[in-house]
């Protein structure tokens, strides 16, 4: 039997955690102003629980803590969540298992996700297992990528890299961008019979150096599959990146919210 979302579970502990963690603060740092986006839309009250799908080290878990005195972190990253529960706050707890298949005992009012769903195996299961998740009434937010041709962290240092080395475009999931189609993500909500279901842009800046973005995303993916070849490569590839780079990144997101 075939574990749901086996591949990405090996990737985030085995591959990405080291590096998320050694780089935490630059890589979390522009991801932290869509969080608040979501987070503004969900608007969570005292009192309320609140589940958080793809916590990683639970920066996110804990604002909902902080808020709501019930926020629980779920992530298959086991590394992340070491960390998530050295740092937790009161009402902040965590638990290692996959959103997609795991069976919640008990029923939240809140759902949230910062970047955190679009590494579905099956995004409708996923869904309709979160749905399942939520009282009747509970309230989801969630915040993923839009297009990656729209997004300067990627294009930008995919079209540098690509001078030097055979690229692809980046998987349409799972993965970073799994979930960015509008139309399409609106529609696995409200085929997992979510209500009210919501899909809108949401453009901010994105702070990132040439070394971060080399370190991160579909060019540090191409960077590592060379090999040798691609560590040699590395210091022309970022200084004609570091060259290239506007003043300011533009990042698009796309934010859901929908009610069970």
């Amino acid at each position: 039997m075939t574990v749901a979302n086996a591949e990405q579970i090996r990737i985030w502990n085995e591959v990405n955690a080291e590096r998320w963690l050694r780089l935490r603060e630059p890589m979390t740092r522009p991801l932290a102003p869509f969080g608040e986006v979501a987070m503004r839309a969900l608007a969570p009250r005292a009192g309320e629980s609140a589940l958080d799908v793809g916590c990683g080290c639970g920066d996110t878990t804990v604002a909902l803590a902080r808020i709501t005195g019930n926020a629980l972190g779920i992530d298959v990253c086991e590394p992340f969540l070491r960390v998530a529960r050295e740092e937790a706050v009161p009402g902040a707890r965590y638990l290692l298992a996959d959103a997609q298949s795991h069976r919640f005992e008990e029923r939240f009012d809140l759902c949230f996700s910062r970047f955190g769903v679009m590494f579905f195996e099956d995004p409708g299961a996923a869904f309709a297992n979160l749905r399942s998740a939520l009282r009747p009434g509970g309230r989801f937010a969630a915040i993923v990528w839009g297009p990656w041709q729209e997004n300067d962290w990627v294009s930008i240092p995919l079209r540098v890299l690509g001078r030097s080395l055979p690229v692809s475009d980046p998987a349409p999931g799972p993965g970073p961008f799994g979930l960015s189609d509008r139309d399409a993500l609106a529609q696995r909500l409200i085929g997992a019979d979510f209500a009210q279901v919501s899909v809108t842009s949401v453009e901010l800046p994105f702070e990132a150096t040439a070394s971060h973005l080399l370190q991160t995303g579909p060019a540090s993916a191409a960077l590592r599959q060379a090999g040798e070849l691609g560590e040699r490569l590395r210091p022309q590839v970022q200084s004609e990146l570091a060259a290239e780079l506007p003043p300011r990144l533009r990042a698009l997101a796309l934010l859901a919210t929908a009610v069970a």
